[in-house]
């Protein structure tokens, strides 16, 4: 959804007559801010000076930091659930249930490396308990996680994989997004100053390899 620009009177814009963003623009740059400052870091004063909207423009469609916060999170995590879980429902004679399980896997830690926001604020807010993360954990994660319990339980029946606490696997692919939330570490370590798409590829396919496949030869 677009916002129309008002028409401007010649001479110096007041603050309150910059252009208006488009309300996706504005959710991506504020899940940025929110990202590097954190929850308690960040203020609506703070987000209109750095965005350059007006406070009308804000308060028409959030009357609160929290309403932000949701919308951000609901545009991020929301666009990556969705995608989960339809990997996770394409099972058919030619892509099994165990497939679809590292098709989701993939196109998961994939989200990481595009939308890199949304995962440092799942790192940012599950550090404690409180009613931010219970938002992003039953509105996010409960249910599919859920659903890959159940197909996990499925591929186990036929012997397909060890068995080990759902927990376990959560954490495990969890790790998969260190380079994007660790990222200046991930530069130490590599020596590499920004990932390639290839890299970032090879990184998706060797972590599944990993996973399902072990280390040895």
């Amino acid at each position: 959804m677009s916002i129309a620009t008002p028409t401007r009177r010649r001479g110096r814009p007041r603050n309150d007559e910059a252009a208006t963003p488009s309300i996706d623009h504005l959710l991506e740059a504020s899940a940025a801010i929110f990202a590097r400052d954190g929850y308690d870091g960040v203020s609506l004063r703070k987000l209109q000076s750095e965005l350059k909207v007006s406070y009308t423009f804000f308060h028409h469609y959030f009357d609160s930091k929290e309403a932000l916060w949701k919308a951000v999170v609901d545009k991020l995590a929301g666009t990556t659930t969705a995608k989960v879980v339809n990997a996770l429902n394409h099972i058919n004679d030619n892509h099994t249930e165990l497939d679809a399980l590292k098709a989701a896997i993939a196109v998961y830690i994939r989200s990481a490396f595009e939308h890199p926001a949304i995962y440092l604020i799942y790192q940012q807010e599950s550090q404690c308990q409180g009613p931010r993360l219970d938002y992003i954990y039953q509105s996010y994660f409960e249910s599919p996680w859920q659903y890959i319990r159940e197909l996990v339980n499925k591929v186990n029946q036929h012997g397909g994989l060890k068995s080990i606490p759902i927990e376990t696997l959560f954490f495990v692919v969890q790790s998969a997004t260190a380079p994007v939330v660790q990222y200046p570490f991930f530069q130490k370590l590599t020596g590499s100053p920004q990932l390639s798409p290839e890299q970032i590829e090879n990184h998706i396919q060797q972590s599944i390899d990993l996973l399902f496949n072990g280390w040895h030869l």
